[in-house]
């Protein structure tokens, strides 16, 4: 019998033993590997606790990410002009375009650790995560370890129909990798298309300077 708050603890130990075959470090909530292409991170969820006839509910899941490294160079690259601090590759974040919801295998909603009467959770539930766990780490492992394979996170954006702001800054500070070309040429015009009539905001504005300067490195 265990209360939710050490219950969670140890599932997140098994959750740490399960990560560490694929590479991850780190400890919660959040477990990175470093690859040549950026940093893939698994992590938990912020848990959050409701209450239903006294009786406690934790919830709490796990999500992916990924972070191409040339994102986290333009990142730097900004930080470096605004005067502030880089940011070590460890503790890359961003641009958190495709996420866990991108996970297909992925089961909707939330783990539950529901307590019995007497304020311990009930085994079932723990079980019930115990058993999800390996199909879990391994479907957020893979799939954060596939969006750092080179190309790969710029790639599936290129192909996806939802293209906004957010995801046309994106692909310009990506493709910049690539070098000049009417690719990056035709990214940068839909990015400006963005705000037609409009002033360019300094971040945008930034995001094409970056890709002009990257590119002609290439």
């Amino acid at each position: 019998m265990v209360r939710p708050d050490p219950a969670l603890r140890r599932l997140l130990r098994e959750t740490q033993k399960l990560l560490e075959p694929y590479g991850f470090h780190g400890s919660d909530p959040r477990w990175i590997r470093i690859a040549p292409g950026g940093v893939a991170a698994v992590g938990r969820t912020r848990a959050s606790r409701t209450w239903t006839d006294g009786h406690q509910v934790l919830r709490f899941d796990l999500h992916l990410t990924a972070t191409p490294a040339a994102w986290w160079e333009f990142g730097n690259w900004r930080n470096s002009r605004l005067g502030l601090p880089a940011i070590p590759l460890e503790q890359a974040t961003g641009p958190d375009l495709l996420t866990t919801g991108n996970v297909s295998s992925e089961p909707a909603g939330p783990w539950s650790l529901r307590s019995a009467p007497d304020g311990h959770v009930l085994q079932s539930d723990i079980d019930t995560i115990r058993a999800e766990l390996p199909r879990r780490i391994h479907a957020c492992a893979r799939r954060a370890l596939q969006l750092v394979e080179p190309d790969r996170y710029l790639d599936e954006l290129l192909a996806r129909a939802d293209l906004h702001i957010g995801t046309w800054e994106t692909i310009v500070v990506l493709l910049a990798d690539r070098g000049p070309g009417p690719e990056l040429d035709d990214a940068v015009e839909h990015l400006r298309a963005c705000f037609a009539g409009r002033e360019l905001p300094a971040y945008t504005e930034d995001v094409i300077a970056y890709a002009q300067n990257r590119s002609a490195l290439v």
